[in-house]
């Protein structure tokens, strides 16, 4: 708190701009509430997440260091403090060594360790940071100020010092022993060799050694240690080295580790020209497999698993309707749901309303929202083969952070270079806490590559513009060709646009023919089967040649395809089907007798009415399917002879408002702004302020599983969950059903909310992720 207000408002800037969740609402009233909220043991840790390997090296170490005092200090207001010497001392270096000072600042620009005279202190939360700083155990004072008196007695005795007259004595003298480094090993060295590989084993692998209540031997390597006070019995299941003795048995010359300096991975030279083809092929294909992959979801919505996310069996129907592998799904599954082009309804994952804009969009502007959700994707869809998609854990939001730190790792390259086997171990120096499992690292750097930020192990134009956030879209147009309104169409009855095409001309061959085939060239195929279709939607046989004909390069139809709409069109509508419950009829006889034989039509329960007429005992629907399964090629008609025309049916929902999830910046004169008033309010306090309670933790709840809410509603559930006041949510339970109700929350337990609900006038649970809007109780 002292340290705050005594650093100038530049500096009280900049640690607010490092540290933005204390500024989070209700805003900051004074330099103690920020210094409560930046002690936050919450904010503290999230802080800590985002640190260089060299920063959380010297916080392992200044634990270490203060353990004792720490122990020794529980339960007071200030913490331990560690002399910047001794710190300088435990990583081998001058307490003025320049890569030491820079490490140190990361630090104080974040409140997290800050000077006190020569000392330095850390926030409080830090000091239990890690269970064994350096895999050691606790100081030998800690670890016997439990013991009794005759068992201090007897390690005194085995390490060969007097007995003492009372127990403060006895333990004074073990604990100076230990101390004694080479005494200490010299103790180890005489003893069995038995004792000296587990001692020499625990001393570097962590303090920490396996000792049951019923199954401690009496004699060995253990009993021999313990005997000497070289380990230390728990009472229950471990025994644990002093650090003392850890430090002892690795020697003198030990020093902690230190790594100021991030790796230098091996780098590969990379042609500009390369890396422009390979981002535009790479956006091409993008464009290509999210446009045929939303429109599979339109065609038929996508299923989600009971517990939740798309499983295995959809994500496989999928990759097979797109042609690609169910990873690449995953990838743009979660894009689409991102940018708010699918959402959920019931248990199914269905397009939004914003998904037929999207569609009528050029490439550019199909792209455009997809690479706007990658940076801050909270998902990690290629982290390991199997996963679900639209799944959120503790992967995808490593994988949020870990984004922004590859593209800003690779923007770092030299010009001209790129890395040979990607950057993870930039990132896991980076950002150790989050960069802890390869298969994330591995997924996000095929996902960079997949949207074409990173190619040949650089940095692309596009994704510099990822990285600033400026210019997007012109990145973007600067890869991707513009759409093509013909295609090439050829006497094996295929059409190829060799390129994206524009919406109309995909519209138009998805409607008569199949598509085949995506990436550099887009095939379709017609059939008999396909032509029929885009006449069962409306069309007639002239007017879907003429829209053909307008669509094709030069004008002209091969005559294969013309032959092929004019027979289709010939038998199309021969034999109709009128909703009468249903009645066929047609103008030949002959045809209708032969229907009424067929041994496939059998089911219909057909019965002739007239030469001309048949009645079917099955619905429309289902005696047209039928007739076209056994070849026929009937049109449907409705009670007053009228045609059908048959659509595929459009699943659409609202388009989500999801709020970001990163805060909206703040201008260097706001902080500064706000640091003058706090500092100029500052009025001195005897003591520093105990941690207090806030609502950051409920805030990062709500931020975490609620992200969906709008800003507003997501402040309005924070107060209720804070302050106990009733709101009235919108919620959809597992069911898929939608209710309004007033509750008043009790407890915030992560992704859970226990309140009470006085639509059902009892307690209830319920999802964050489940409540779409938050409203005060009008």
């Amino acid at each position: 708190m002292r340290w705050l207000a005594g650093i100038s408002a530049d500096d009280l800037a900049a640690v607010l701009s490092r540290r933005p969740e204390a500024l989070d609402r209700p805003q900051v009233s004074s330099l103690t509430d920020l210094a409560s909220r930046l002690q936050d043991p919450d904010a503290v840790m999230m802080t800590a997440g985002t640190l260089p390997l060299p920063a959380l090296q010297v916080v392992e170490v200044l634990q270490a260091l203060g353990s004792e005092q720490h122990e020794a200090r529980a339960g007071r207001q200030r913490g331990p403090a560690v002399g910047l010497d001794q710190l300088a001392a435990a990583l081998g270096r001058k307490p003025d060594d320049a890569e030491l000072a820079a490490t140190l600042s990361v630090l104080t620009q974040r409140a997290l360790v800050w000077p006190d005279g020569d000392q330095l202190r850390m926030a409080g939360p830090l000091w239990s940071a890690f269970e064994h700083p350096l895999q050691l155990g606790l100081p030998a004072h800690a670890l016997f100020e439990g013991a009794p008196a005759a068992a201090l007695y007897e390690i005194a005795a085995a390490l060969g010092l007097p007995r003492g007259r009372t127990r403060a004595t006895a333990l004074a003298g073990v604990c100076a022993a230990l101390a004694d480094g080479e005494r200490v090993r010299s103790l180890i060295a005489s003893g069995p060799v038995t004792v000296r590989d587990l001692l020499t084993k625990v001393a570097w692998e962590g303090p920490l050694v396996i000792a049951g209540y019923y199954d401690r031997p009496r004699n060995g390597p253990l009993a021999w240690a313990e005997r000497h006070g070289l380990l230390v019995w728990d009472g229950w299941q471990h025994a644990q080295m002093p650090s003392e003795v850890g430090m002892a048995l690795r020697g003198p010359d030990w020093r902690a580790p230190f790594d100021p300096l991030p790796p230098a991975p091996e780098l590969v030279d990379v042609a500009p020209e390369m890396l422009q083809r390979e981002s535009a092929a790479a956006a091409t294909t993008a464009v290509e497999q999210a446009s045929a992959l939303l429109g599979a979801v339109a065609a038929t919505p996508v299923a989600l698993l009971k517990a939740g996310g798309v499983g295995a069996r959809e994500l496989r129907r999928l990759a097979k309707s797109v042609g690609c592998g169910e990873p690449e799904v995953r990838l743009w599954l979660e894009l689409a749901y991102a940018a708010g082009l699918v959402g959920v309804s019931g248990m199914r994952v269905v397009p939004t309303e914003a998904y037929d804009g999207w569609c009528a969009a050029d490439p550019t502007g199909r792209l455009l929202p997809l690479l706007r959700a990658w940076p801050h994707l909270p998902a990690a869809p290629l982290a390991g083969e199997g996963s679900a998609a639209l799944v959120r854990d503790a992967l995808g939001m490593a994988a949020y952070d870990l984004r922004p730190a590859l593209l800003q790792a690779a923007s770092e390259l030299p010009e001209g270079r790129g890395v040979a086997g990607g950057l993870a171990e930039v990132l896991a120096w980076r950002l150790p806490m989050l960069a802890d499992d390869p298969a994330v690292l591995d997924g996000l750097w095929r996902e960079a590559h997949l949207v074409g930020a990173v190619a040949h192990g650089a940095l692309t134009p596009l994704g510099r513009a990822l990285l600033t956030g400026a210019a997007l879209d012109t990145a973007i147009s600067a890869l991707l060709p513009s759409a093509l309104a013909e295609a090439l169409f050829q006497n094996d009855l295929t059409a190829v646009v060799p390129g994206t095409p524009a919406a109309a001309l995909a519209t138009l061959l998805d409607t008569a023919a199949v598509r085949e085939s995506g990436g550099g060239a887009v095939t379709w195929r017609f059939s008999p089967a396909s032509v029929r279709a885009a006449l069962d939607a409306g069309n007639t046989p002239d007017g879907l040649l003429a829209d053909l004909r307008a669509a094709a390069v030069g004008g002209a139809l091969p005559q294969v395809l013309e032959y092929l709409v004019g027979d289709v069109g010939r038998q199309h509508g021969r034999v109709r089907v009128r909703a009468v419950g249903c009645v066929i009829h047609a103008e030949d006889p002959t045809l209708v007798a032969e229907i009424a034989g067929a041994r496939s039509l059998r089911p219909l329960g057909l019965t002739v009415l007239a030469p001309t007429v048949l009645a079917s005992t099955l619905p429309v629907a289902e005696t047209l399917a039928a007739l076209r399964s056994a070849g026929y090629a009937p049109s449907g008609e409705d009670a007053g002879g009228v045609g059908i025309v048959e659509r595929a049916a459009r699943h659409r929902v609202p388009a989500p408002r999801r709020a970001a999830r990163h805060r909206p910046p703040r201008t260097p004169a706001d902080l500064s702004a706000l640091a003058q008033r706090l500092l100029s309010s500052y009025v001195d306090e005897p003591e520093e302020p105990a941690v207090r309670p806030t609502p950051m933790s409920v805030a990062r709840d709500v931020r975490d599983h609620a992200a969906h809410l709008t800003a507003a509603q997501r402040l309005l559930l924070i107060g209720a969950v804070s302050q106990g006041t009733p709101i009235e949510i919108s919620y959809t339970d597992g069911e898929g059903e939608s209710t309004r109700r007033v509750i008043e929350p009790a407890e915030l337990d992560g992704p859970k909310l226990s309140a009470w609900c006085r639509l059902r006038d009892d307690e209830r649970v319920f999802l964050l992720s489940r409540i779409e809007s938050v409203s005060p109780v009008g």
